[in-house]
């Protein structure tokens, strides 16, 4: 492999020629690195076609989730490929058991993402796994300028990504710095606002089909999912389990604690006959929040596993109940691609105009009934709020503390009206001022009904 070593010589001189000058030179990386791709033949289209497929996503687990049905739509086109699948550590237990890939690579970016010298070094030392594996083309699922530069670095003969006149490549490398990187151009031509349709053009411009099975898949094994059934069972037989999912990427969009334990404390007055019980799941920084959950509840009525199961058991175990009440993150998009109702806390106030880029409108529960309840009205600080989630007090829960638990009931009653007449809908709860309600009244929005602002 001495064209690899050869390369890589040719990396780590631009890399301290780039920290001398505190300056990375993607056009110098591209004259430079260009000559060796093509003396080794990185550049040669190969004879028997696509046959050597990179997909590469740079992003947290429910972005991952929203992006199988692209993944499975690759697999459907090229049976044949080897197919690598290169993810962000975060979605690694998840991509262990996907059924359409042959092997994949984990980036754990041990770095700061943030910082251009940093991610050089990073990814000039990765893209050494990589460029053995030769491969024809490469996906980049997610539109990071740093993901252009990798897919590069790893010698993809093919490196396709969207058009930047239609869509922002964000982080800290700009898209005009690195898009001579990319060979083929896609148009950014959505044919729906959520985060699963934002991967499909790619797709379907590599495989030249449009993809028409859009639901988002779970690769969890029937002996993983049977194991917890069993467990389930044991626990409490015959119960009706809830996932109740604590947590999330920042505190605006956690539901306060207590706020969950009066909830379900109605939960369990308001559905006596099906005895529901509650499976408490989260990370290990909700643990004591799961354990003073428990407390809360009467006995043995919740089990908390949050920051006790590796992310495929949390998710194994989620899709053995039968409803999700919690908050966004990324095990709501498994509950949803598990086939669950879901319920769950949002904190863009109802008051506030709502754009096509509203986390509650591009990262909504695909294909499943679902009730989203939002505050009525964005707490001062928020009232000119630009942000895509509404709320813009990150380290706080803001906005959202204002959804009572008994609005969260209503959404509860609403959600099981909608399973048992088999309404595959997704709604928006919120209060409204209504004098002869006592000043207040709920009121129910079609996600279909939505008007957004320009």
């Amino acid at each position: 492999m001495g064209e690899v070593s050869e390369i890589r010589r040719k990396m780590e001189e631009l890399y301290t020629r780039a920290v001398e000058a505190k300056h990375i030179d993607t056009g110098e990386i591209q004259r430079e690195l260009e000559p060796l791709f093509q003396k080794y033949g990185y550049r040669e289209q190969k004879e028997d076609g696509l046959q050597r497929i990179l997909l590469y996503h740079d992003d947290g687990v429910g972005d991952f989730i929203n992006c199988s049905p692209a993944i499975r739509a690759v697999r459907q086109a090229f049976p044949k490929a080897q197919i690598t699948l290169l993810v962000h550590v975060r979605a690694r237990d998840l991509a262990l058991t996907c059924p359409y890939v042959d092997q994949i690579f984990v980036d754990e970016q041990k770095c700061d993402r943030h910082e251009p010298l940093g991610l050089l070094r990073w990814y000039i030392d990765f893209s050494q796994k990589l460029l053995p594996m030769r491969f024809d083309v490469c996906i980049n699922f997610i539109a990071w300028g740093s993901s252009v530069l990798l897919s590069y670095l790893c010698g993809a003969a093919r490196r396709v990504d969207y058009d930047p006149s239609g869509f922002e490549c964000s982080g800290p490398y700009p898209y005009n710095t690195v898009s001579n990187f990319v060979t083929d151009y896609v148009p950014c031509k959505l044919r729906g606002i959520h985060s699963i349709y934002r991967y499909l053009p790619l797709a379907e411009y590599l495989t030249g089909q449009e993809i028409e099975d859009c639901h988002p898949e779970l690769w969890v094994l029937a002996v993983e999912k049977e194991r917890w059934q069993k467990k389930l069972q044991q626990q409490a037989e015959a119960a009706k389990w809830i996932a109740v999912v604590l947590g999330g990427t920042d505190a605006r969009h956690h539901w306060p604690v207590q706020n969950y334990a009066q909830l379900l404390k109605l939960i369990i007055e308001e559905d006596r006959a099906s005895s529901p019980h509650f499976l408490i799941l989260g990370g290990s920084e909700n643990q004591a929040d799961g354990d003073a959950l428990v407390k809360k509840l009467p006995e043995h009525r919740a089990w908390n596993l949050a920051g006790k199961l590796i992310y495929r058991e949390s998710i194994a175990a989620l899709s053995c109940c039968c409803m999700y009440v919690g908050n966004d993150t990324g095990l709501l998009h498994a509950a949803a691609a598990a086939g669950l109702p879901v319920l769950s806390p949002c904190c863009y106030a109802a008051d506030l105009p709502m754009g096509i880029n509203a986390v509650p409108i591009k990262q909504f529960p695909y294909g499943v009934p679902s009730v989203l309840v939002r505050p009525a009205h964005a707490l001062d600080i928020c009232k000119s709020s630009k942000s895509d989630w509404g709320c813009i007090q990150l380290g706080e829960a803001h906005c959202i503390a204002q959804i009572s638990p008994e609005l969260m009931l209503e959404g509860y009653r609403f959600l099981e009206n909608l399973v048992q007449q088999g309404r595959n809908e997704r709604f928006f709860l919120y209060e409204t001022e209504n004098p002869a309600h006592q000043g207040k009244a709920t009121s129910f929005q079609s996600y279909s009904n939505i008007v957004f602002q320009s």
